[in-house]
């Protein structure tokens, strides 16, 4: 099942929800198209400001994330997310070289960093097993 285009999640699919959170519309689109035939609910943002209100209301199992977003990036997201304990898991992604090093040194604690390109079948194996989906 997916919610890609709202926002509202039946409350027996909470823990099985992904935030999908990209500047770019079309990598989001991307993105839910390659999860969207496993049974959970996804929610797309555009930037980390408006992954946390998604997050404070939803709290979705895993976020996938862009690194480098305008408004607010992945990493500051990540550290607001740890200010409010949140178990959120949380897959980090960057095509920028420096900002996966950087990443890496300040959030070590972060299900995993990947840099892009990903193919789309590794980051779908990365989210069933964060899930704990059977895949």
């Amino acid at each position: 099942m997916s919610f890609a285009h709202d926002n509202v999640v039946p409350v027996q699919t909470e823990r099985r929800t992904v935030l999908v959170v990209d500047d770019e519309q079309l990598q989001r689109e991307q993105l839910v198209d390659c999860l969207s035939d496993l049974d959970v609910g996804i929610f797309q943002a555009g930037n980390g400001e408006e992954a946390l209100k998604i997050i404070e209301a939803h709290m979705p199992a895993l976020v996938i994330m862009d690194i480098r977003m305008p408004v607010m990036d992945g990493v500051s997201t990540v550290d607001r997310l740890s200010d409010l304990k949140s178990k959120t898991k949380i897959i980090l992604m960057t095509g920028d070289p420096t900002s996966l090093r950087s990443a890496y040194d300040r959030r070590p604690d972060v299900f995993t960093i990947i840099e892009k390109p990903i193919p789309l079948r590794v980051l779908r194996r990365f989210v069933i097993e964060a899930l704990g989906l059977d895949g």
